[in-house]
Formats: structure tokens, C-alpha cells, sequence
């Protein structure tokens, strides 16, 4: 075992070549990381893990990893299935000679693997799993289908990576590896994709859901305390955010603080400034006005680890860099929580996976087809692939960005709840339906204010539709197209901030020039990446300049 002090990311890495074992620890000592070793057995753990201090009572012990250690001797790793939180980790049992690497329900804490020849490459950061691949003399190559999965989606499919032979450790899932054979297995020991329908009714489902979601929000609370720290909210106009800000502060866990980022005087700003007034709670708010930080283009390239466009949390890596309270463990937010709760089912009964959410840009559409018809096939429904593939593979990139600072939770995104509400109807959740009689029963003084996607208060079912066909679209329509003022009806509004900035358009265009030739040896992408760079759209220029990056990041 080794620890490096020089270490360039967080997490750890792992080279297994006959039979012998090298890992290297980067895993700093706070949250409830920690590194045991002993003649039998080695445990790396790093994050967090909400329900720890359960755990410990539970199971009346004192240290987490003599936790680990005996539950580990009597489960084997299916000790992990009593995990809840923000972890990844190894354990190599040397009695058995196998080793085992783990990544948290929802792969927030990625880990990548590849096995080349005889060797085997593990680590939790993709850039320097290429970087030692290459040590080897081991040519790493674009992965060019995955290529045109980030130019289509926006995101990678299930485990691909930007790298040949490279994968991700699925969501829920550990490696198992036979030390002796060289053998790697990748097995489930979390999985929503199979729940069993609610068989009781509505009106017990709603009460069921608001035990389950108010447990998820003391745990990530209560962890704040155990770490004798503040609490900060994530605040925005939308639902999600507020409904876990007020769950918390009704069960006597009030937030310190809260934190908003967004385009001044948009309804994000002017919402969620309201309601931290109203509940006497101290606001921070940081604009994204200009989008100045638009040019991060590598620094957030190396933060997505090329799975996701950048441009997804360019906008977090700004609020983060310019937040100026400090006394807090968590970032809470509302995470994916209006997606499992509606959002990812386009019609009220079960459908199989489509293209709905999924592809962003059509003209890639035919470069995918093969791949992209054998992954979303895998899936029982649309909503299940999409939590994978939308909502974990991209939608929380802004979780690793904001975890450079901390770690990033959410109550909808605890076992216990994904479970619950994948298990709830499609014909009830529907335009949100369940989602706002919940919040109407259980958390009424959540629809006082007005929902940032409609424009009305959240106290109707009926709402939803109406205000997003009849009342948010004209808005940004008469915003867009009538009175030039975009920046009125965005959150962060890049084709304007880019359309009035020449120092940014120029950053762009030498950007682009300085690294096209990168494509070289590959015509075709070479072709398709100049010609979104030709076009008007800056969402264009930024999937050319993404794809430019990942080489400069990869593959100089």
C-alpha cells in the first residue's frame, strides 16, 4: 500500500498484474474516509456516509471501519447494500485472494477501469488512469463512437468513456476481481430498474412519501451536525430546492445559509430571495451575468472527465469559485427530484425507452443508431434509462464540480426514495400530478410561491401543463423574439452573453484554430466538428470546442 503525498486528484488508483497488487491512496482524511490494513484484509473508504452514526448504533460499535470490517466478515460486499450516501471505496480480501472496488447507488463517485494484456488499470480519475496506461507503453485511443454519443446526447451511454477499452463502474454495481485468474466481474448490489408497482393507494402513497423523503432530509442534516458544521441550502425558483429546504426547516433544521447562482433579476434570483426572506434565512446570491466564465472550457473538460459537455456546470464551477460562506459540510439540493417524481415519463402508462430527453442534437443521430438502439433496449422503461443515462451520466456533472469544495446530496436521491418513487404509477405522476398534491398536503407553504418553470404557484395539478404551454412560453417568447431582452427569461443565457461579448467570441475562434488540427488523423470528425463551429448557435460552438478539449486533455 501506498499513500502519495503529490497526489494530483482525490480517490485512489489500482494496478493489479500477476497476481500482485499495487494501490495508491490520494484519499484525504475527512468526511468519513479512511484507509485499515492488516495482514487479512485492506478497506479504503472515501465520502460520505449519511446513515453512519445509525450504523454505528445499530451495531453498537465505535469505529466505522471495524463496522466495515465486521460486516464485511459475516456479508461479504454485500455489506454495501447498508450504505446510504456519497462513497466509493476497496476491499481486497487477501484470504480470498480478490479485491473488490465499489461505487456509491447513483455513481456520483465515479471509478473507471480497464484491463490491458494481463495488467488491470482502476482508478476513481479518468485522466490519470490514461496517464498510467500510457506509462506502460500502452497506446490509448478516442473512442469515437462514444464521440458521437457526447455530440448527439450531450452525455455517454451507459458505461462508456472517452477512452477505447475504458469503462465506468456502473451506478450501484462493484467490481469483483479474481486475483489468481485475472478475471473482473461487474455485479449489482443496488438496482431501481425492476420495481414492483405501489399496490396500496394514493392517499397512503402520499403520506408513505412524505416519511421517506423527510428521513432522507434529517439524514443529510443531521450528518451537518455529526460534523459540527452549518448548514448550506442550494435555493433556486424551481421545486425541488425549496421543498427540501422546507421539509428541513420544519423538522428544526432551519439552513444557515442560502445559496443562489443565476442571470440578476431572473425569476431564479428573485424567488428564491423571497423565500429565504420570508424564512429568515441569510441569502447569498452570485450572478452569472456576461457569462465571463464561459471561457473555463479545459478546467471544466477536466472536471467532466469528457463524459459530459462542459457546458452542463460551467455556471456551478463560477457560483463555486465566488461563494463566500464557509461553515457548511454539504451542498443540500433538490437533485433530479422533479425528474423521478414526472419529469422522465412522457405519457401517464409504462413506455419502452425512446429518444425523449435523450438526444440534444438530431444530426448526430444516424452516427449512434446501433449503439444507442442496444442501450436503451436494456431498459424496462423510459424512466429507468433516463435515470441513468439522463439524470446520473449527466445532468450531475454540477455534483463534481461543487465537490472540489464539498460533497453535493439529495433526499430524492436516496435509496429508500429512488425505490419509492420509480415504484409509484406513471398515471399519477404524470405533468407532476403526485409530485404537487404532495406538496399541497405535506408542504403547502412550498406553493406560496411562485414555480419558475410555469410562472404560477405550485396549488393546482392542473397548472403545470397550462402554465407551460399558455403562461412560460409565451414569456420567453415575447422575451426572445419581441423585446431582444433574452437575459430576462433565462436562468443563464449563453447565445446573449456570447452574442455581446467580442473578447469572447475571439477566445472561441482561437481556440477553435489553435486546436482543430488535433482531429487529424480522424477526417470525418474532423469535418463534423468544423461545421458546428460554423454555425451561429453557440451551443454549436461550444459541442466543436468540447470535442477539441477532450483530445488537448487526452490525447496530445
Amino acid at each position: 500500500m501506498n499513500e502519495d503525498n503529490n497526489k494530483i486528484k482525490k480517490g485512489f488508483s489500482i494496478e493489479i498484474s500477476n497476481e500482485k497488487v499495487q494501490i495508491n491512496s490520494f484519499v484525504e482524511d475527512t468526511y468519513d474516509s479512511f484507509l485499515y490494513e492488516d495482514n487479512h484484509i485492506v478497506l479504503l473508504l472515501e465520502g460520505v456516509i449519511l446513515n453512519k452514526q445509525k450504523l454505528l448504533t445499530q451495531f453498537a460499535k465505535t469505529s466505522f471501519a471495524n463496522w466495515m470490517l465486521d460486516c464485511f466478515v459475516q456479508k461479504k460486499i454485500q455489506f454495501l447494500q447498508d450504505l446510504e450516501g456519497e462513497f466509493r471505496g476497496v476491499v481486497w480480501d487477501k484470504k480470498e485472494n480478490k479485491l473488490f472496488v465499489f461505487t456509491n447507488p447513483t455513481a456520483t463517485q465515479r471509478v473507471f477501469y480497464s484491463k490491458w494484456d494481463n495488467t488491470i488499470f482502476i482508478d476513481t480519475n479518468l485522466v490519470r488512469l490514461s496517464q498510467n496506461i500510457k506509462k506502460k507503453n500502452i497506446k490509448i485511443s478516442p473512442n469515437i463512437d462514444g464521440i458521437y454519443q457526447l455530440l448527439c446526447l450531450t452525455g455517454m451511454l451507459e458505461n462508456s468513456t472517452i477512452i477505447e477499452n475504458v469503462f465506468k463502474v456502473y451506478d450501484g454495481h462493484f467490481l469483483e476481481i479474481d486475483l489468481k485468474s485475472g478475471g473482473i466481474l461487474e455485479k449489482s448490489y443496488f438496482s431501481h430498474q425492476h420495481e414492483p408497482y405501489y399496490n396500496k393507494s394514493k392517499e397512503k402513497a402520499l403520506g408513505e412519501m412524505n416519511e421517506v423523503f423527510t428521513e432522507s432530509v434529517l439524514l443529510e442534516y443531521q450528518k451537518d451536525n455529526e460534523y459540527k458544521t452549518g448548514h448550506l441550502a442550494l435555493l433556486s425558483g424551481g421545486l425541488d430546492s425549496r421543498v427540501a429546504m422546507m421539509v428541513a426547516t420544519r423538522n428544526g433544521l432551519q439552513p444557515n445559509h442560502a445559496f443562489c447562482f443565476s442571470q440578476s433579476g431572473y425569476l431564479d434570483e428573485k424567488i428564491s430571495r423571497k423565500i429565504a426572506s420570508d424564512f429568515a434565512i441569510d441569502y447569498e446570491f452570485v450572478p452569472l451575468d456576461g457569462g465571463v466564465f464561459l471561457n473555463k472550457i479545459d478546467q471544466l473538460t477536466e472536471i467532466s472527465e469528457g463524459l459530459v459537455l462542459y457546458l452542463g456546470a460551467i455556471h456551478v464551477q463560477h457560483a463555486m469559485d465566488n461563494l463566500q460562506f464557509q461553515d457548511f459540510s454539504l451542498f443540500h439540493s433538490g437533485q433530479i427530484g422533479d425528474g423521478i417524481l414526472g419529469g422522465f415519463n412522457s405519457m401517464p402508462k409504462k413506455e419502452k425507452p425512446s429518444e425523449y430527453k435523450l438526444v440534444f442534437n438530431k444530426d448526430f443521430s444516424q452516427k449512434i443508431t446501433n449503439k444507442f438502439q442496444e442501450s436503451i433496449n436494456k431498459y424496462p422503461s423510459q424512466e429507468t434509462c433516463l435515470i441513468r443515462n439522463l439524470a446520473f451520466n449527466r445532468v450531475l456533472l454540477g455534483a463534481h464540480v461543487l465537490q472540489q469544495k464539498a460533497y453535493q446530496t439529495s433526499p430524492f436521491m436516496t435509496k429508500d426514495f429512488m425505490k419509492f418513487a420509480i415504484s409509484l404509477p406513471e398515471s399519477w405522476k404524470y405533468k407532476h400530478q403526485f409530485y404537487i398534491e404532495w406538496i399541497k398536503k405535506y408542504c403547502p407553504e412550498a406553493t406560496q410561491y411562485t414555480w419558475e418553470r410555469t410562472l404560477l404557484k405550485p396549488n393546482a395539478t392542473w397548472k403545470t401543463n397550462f402554465g407551460d404551454l399558455w403562461v412560460k412560453r409565451p414569456f420567453v417568447k415575447m422575451h426572445d423574439w419581441l423585446l431582444k431582452t433574452p437575459q430576462k427569461a433565462s436562468m443563464y443565457p449563453y447565445q446573449y452573453y456570447f452574442d455581446n461579448d467580442s473578447q469572447l467570441q475571439k477566445f472561441y475562434e482561437n481556440y477553435f484554430k489553435t486546436n482543430i488540427d488535433r482531429l487529424w488523423s480522424y477526417p470525418e470528425l474532423k469535418t463534423d466538428v468544423i461545421n458546428l463551429f460554423q454555425s451561429p448557435k453557440f451551443y454549436s460552438k461550444a459541442q466543436a470546442v468540447n470535442i477539441l478539449s477532450i483530445f488537448k486533455l487526452f490525447f496530445s
